[in-house]
């Protein structure tokens, strides 16, 4: 079953389709998708497409769970600073590629995937 969002109550809370009964559990975190928004990733060796990343809307974390639905919100961000370290790649093969997040506003019956 895709988890959708079923209900917007505002810029920081919506509902989602799926509660206690689909395992949703308080603290789990979500992406909602723009599955219009894409890019086509291709194996460098053979040419054939190894599949899509596409586009997040927004990332939201479970706050409440009900049997067949869950109250999610926007995550509150960190206000201290971090730092992720640099890997040591080749910076001529550096292409970027992921999609931006997308601009798109987020709608009843987007779809979302757990991130953890």
């Amino acid at each position: 079953m895709d988890i959708k969002v079923a209900k917007i109550i505002s810029t920081k809370q919506l509902i989602i389709n799926a509660g206690k009964d689909q395992k949703i559990k308080l603290g789990q975190r979500f992406e909602i998708i723009d599955y219009t928004s894409f890019e086509v990733i291709t194996d460098p060796e053979t040419n054939k497409k190894l599949g899509r990343i596409y586009a997040v809307k927004g990332n939201v974390i479970v706050s409440k769970v009900y049997s067949k639905m869950a109250l999610v919100e926007a995550p509150y961000e960190n206000s201290l600073f971090s730092i992720q370290t640099d890997l040591n790649v080749d910076p001529k093969e550096i292409t970027g590629g992921l999609p931006a997040p997308s601009l798109n506003p987020i709608k009843v019956r987007d779809t979302l995937i757990k991130t953890n």
